[in-house]
């Protein structure tokens, strides 16, 4: 020991001197003055990026704020220009709306009062009187309606005036009894884009008429389009509605609303942007955006205002390059200054590093020689009190303390082999405990039993111990010891033995455990304790007689497939006090059903998120995998644990132990539901290529096996609508090459339940260990995935899965009792 002691720190010391030369050269063995030099052009380049960085963002802010100015008062102007002639058109046909409310007119005045009003006012295109059904039928007209063409004024009666009664130009001002601007709208006729203002001619509370003018947006269009606004700026009006009124694209004009372009962005963060500025724009307050230009993705402002007569809204896009394009020319300048300044900073910073650096070179090279190992070596002499005499009485120091970190270094080594040591023996004794031999019983096939203990990094105190304690009584126990170590494995040997000559005497649990109390509390000066469960399986009767002393509550696995918990109330842990009382529970075991007992090691297992595996998803686990044999449904156990830590160190041990209870039926046929699944021979069998088109022949084959097995229909469709859901995951998922393979489907009618299995060699995929899919969840908010297993999971009665031969074996179960067929 004392050998390897000196070799190790022989290698300590190497190690360190080693580690002490590359530091010593990173640091010395290059120019220390250039590195000086180097380290004050640093500083003063932070400084400069401070200064600039701060300037940047000051410019930005204020180069901003002035363009939301300029875009504001842009927008306002428009606006304002757009306002003024349909201020006008509102005057006039508010004017003539007055007039027809306290004259009532005849035919031939009404023509003549259009085409005075539309001669006096040429911005108008068209003016209309339309009389309400009951006003007409006291009139000689109903709708009449003036316009203008090729320089006449024509006045004429409408052809179809019940249907301009359902246009909104006449439904919305005569039922709301308000002026209204509707919806612009392209006129073919005049090939323009129109707006019509409508005003209801009001007599007492009836409305007897309704005034229209029809106003050509070509003046608009015209201002939109001679907008000085600069190269990547557009100007956009959009109507009450979003719909696009201007914009530099015709192909959007009256065609597409800001709501609809939104959606059709590729990027879902465009598409929120554009639909956000839709809203922004309409809600009538003035103000401005940053968002991604449709289409190009492109950042840019946009400035808006309403236009108040009509509800619409003007905008203005300005390309973020174009509006910050000042500062980016200010940040070439300060950028050109910060590099002259530094370029001059470089020639004295060089003078004051190499002034510094030659007393710190002489003394790099004694300390070299010091890291060879050479302690003798004598320092230069310093005559100052600064960092360079510091650095020397360092290196004195280090010297003497590296003469004496080699003692320290010994006594280390010697502890760090002892706690090794000590490690070891208590991992022994734990796994030298409990029994390892499987099958344990071979003779016995009314029972199967497998236990599982996987230690972790630090030796805990998990045990499981079994016996026969005669021909008609199993005994099982699990426990899990406070502490870790030697102490914790030396307290399981203890106790587990203890607990067994116990049970052997007395054949009662709740009396082995208060004798095992008993026995542990007395003289536990370091508190230690014991969580236990024990119980006596009668092998005839199927009778579980049980006790728990604060352990985890075992599961039991009905054949049926439900899943009950042994959650009777527990005693005190073993070793607490002495003189605690237990008792005895019982539950009756069926042929096939499963009893599965652990420790906190599987339920407490985390994540790297600190989340637990959980009683639930054990539960759950066990609910889907009930059916399986007590060796596959550990490992499997053992391995849904692992996968769901994931990446976290194991913390503490997983422990398990699970037996299942099965008699014989006359003639020695095994009642497990495993025994079920692996029935020897298949009722039919059909195999096929790995190919979709192979589908169709699958499910002829499978409506002959229905006919020939006499399966219902409805059970029939079921069991097609699952075979074809897997298989076409199996088939476009499972094989990484593009050679042919076969898949084998068998199947097996029995009395009470309808057995497929379907055969691959794809790669592994256990389709039982897979999350449940959250069918709760909006769509947008769930994973993509999962529903496939989500609907076979929903339509089967069971489902299992094993891997054998590098092929895969899935099997569905469907009951043919009862409603579930």
């Amino acid at each position: 020991m004392n050998g390897r002691i000196s070799a190790y720190a022989s290698y300590e010391l190497g190690r360190m001197c080693g580690s002490g030369r590359r530091r010593l050269s990173n640091l010395f063995g290059r120019s220390l003055g250039r590195r000086m030099a180097a380290l004050i052009l640093v500083g003063a380049g932070l400084v400069l990026t401070l200064v600039l960085g701060y300037s940047h963002f000051a410019q930005r802010a204020r180069i901003l704020a002035n363009a939301a100015r300029e875009g504001d008062a842009l927008a306002q102007s428009v606006v304002y220009q757009i306002q003024v002639p349909l201020g006008r058109a509102e005057a006039v046909v508010q004017q003539v709306a007055l007039f027809l409310a306290t004259e009532q007119l005849g035919r031939t005045e009404n023509v003549d009062l259009i085409r005075r009003t539309l001669e006096a006012h040429p911005a108008l295109f068209g003016m209309a009187v339309a009389l309400s059904e009951t006003a007409a039928d006291q009139n000689d007209f109903q709708i009449l309606y003036g316009f203008r063409d090729k320089g006449a004024i024509l006045v004429r009666d409408r052809e179809s005036p019940l249907l301009d009664y359902q246009h909104d130009w006449f439904h919305l001002p005569y039922y709301r009894k308000t002026p209204v601007w509707i919806e612009p709208y392209y006129d073919a006729d005049a090939r323009t884009l129109m707006v019509t203002y409508s005003v209801p001619v009001v007599r007492g509370e009836e409305v007897v008429a309704v005034v229209t003018c029809d106003l050509s947006l070509e003046e608009i269009e015209t201002l939109l389009d001679e907008l000085p606004l600069g190269e990547g700026s557009i100007a956009v009006l959009l109507s009450q509605r979003g719909t696009f009124i201007a914009h530099p694209e015709p192909r959007l004009i009256m065609r597409e609303t800001i709501f609809s372009l939104a959606e059709s962005q590729t990027h879902p963060e465009t598409a929120r942007a554009v639909h956000q500025l839709g809203r922004n724009m309409l809600s009538g307050s003035p103000g401005h955006m940053r968002c991604p230009r449709p289409f190009s993705n492109d950042m840019a402002y946009m400035y808006y205002r309403c236009v108040p007569s009509t509800g619409w809204a003007f905008g203005v896009f300005r390309p973020e390059a174009q509006v910050l394009a000042p500062l980016f020319r200010l940040n070439k300048i300060n950028a050109l200054v910060a590099l002259t300044g530094l370029t001059l900073l470089l020639i004295p910073a060089m003078g004051i590093a190499w002034s510094v650096a030659g007393p710190v070179r002489r003394l790099a090279n004694a300390a070299q020689r010091l890291a060879t190992g050479d302690f003798d070596t004598a320092l230069p002499p310093v005559r100052t009190h600064d960092e360079v005499a510091q650095l020397t009485g360092a290196f004195e120091q280090m010297r003497r303390d590296l003469r004496r970190y080699i003692a320290d270094l010994t006594a280390t080594t010697a502890a760090k082999e002892r706690i090794a040591g000590e490690l070891s023996a208590a991992r022994e004794i734990q796994m030298s405990i409990v029994p390892k031999r499987f099958p344990p019983f071979p003779d016995r096939p009314e029972i199967d039993l497998y236990a599982l203990l996987i230690p972790a990094l630090e030796v805990g105190g998990d045990l499981y111990d079994f016996a026969l304690l005669d021909e008609d009584h199993l005994y099982i126990a699990i426990g899990d010891v406070s502490g870790k170590g030697v102490p914790a494995s030396l307290l399981m040997a203890v106790g587990k033995t203890l607990l067994k000559s116990t049970v052997q005497s007395v054949r009662a649990p709740a009396r082995a455990l208060a004798h095992v109390n008993d026995e542990l509390a007395e003289g536990n000066e370091s508190c230690m304790f014991i969580t236990m469960f024990c119980g006596i399986l009668n092998l005839k009767t199927g009778d579980f007689i049980y006790s728990n002393a604060g352990h985890n509550p075992p599961l039991l696995a009905r054949r049926d497939g439900t899943v009950e918990r042994l959650d009777d109330a527990p005693g005190l842990i073993l070793g607490i006090a002495s003189g605690a009382a237990y008792e005895d529970h019982s539950r009756r075991l069926n042929a096939g059903d499963l009893l599965l007992l652990y420790t906190d090691g599987v339920t407490e297992a985390m994540d790297s998120a600190k989340l637990l595996f959980g009683d639930d998803r054990l539960r759950e686990f066990v609910h889907r995998n009930g059916h399986q044999a007590p060796q596959p449904l550990l490992e499997n156990l053992g391995t849904a644990v692992h996968a769901h830590a994931g990446s976290a160190a194991q913390s503490d041990d997983i422990t398990a132990l699970a037996v299942r209870y099965r008699t014989q039926r006359s003639g020695g046929e095994d009642l497990s539901p495993a025994a079920d699944i692996t029935r020897p021979t298949p009722d039919a069998t059909v195999s096929f290529r790995n190919d979709l088109d192979e589908l169709t022949r699958l499910a002829g084959w499978l409506q002959e096996q229905g006919s020939a097995l006499r399966i219902p229909a409805s059970l029939l469709m079921s069991l097609n609508l699952a075979l074809e859901e897997w298989l076409i995951n199996v088939i476009s998922y499972a094989y990484g090459d593009d050679d042919e393979h076969r898949i084998v489907v068998r199947l097996w009618r029995g009395r009470d339940e309808l057995l497929m299995e379907i055969e691959d060699d794809g790669r592994p995929f256990d389709p039982t260990v897979q999350a449940e899919t959250d069918t709760s969840l909006p769509l947008e908010h769930r994973p993509i995935g999962g529903l496939g297993i989500h609907f076979i999971r929903q339509t089967m009665d069971r489902l299992t899965y094993r891997r054998e031969g590098g092929r895969n074996r899935i099997t569905m179960a469907k009951s043919l009792v009862g409603g579930s067929a």
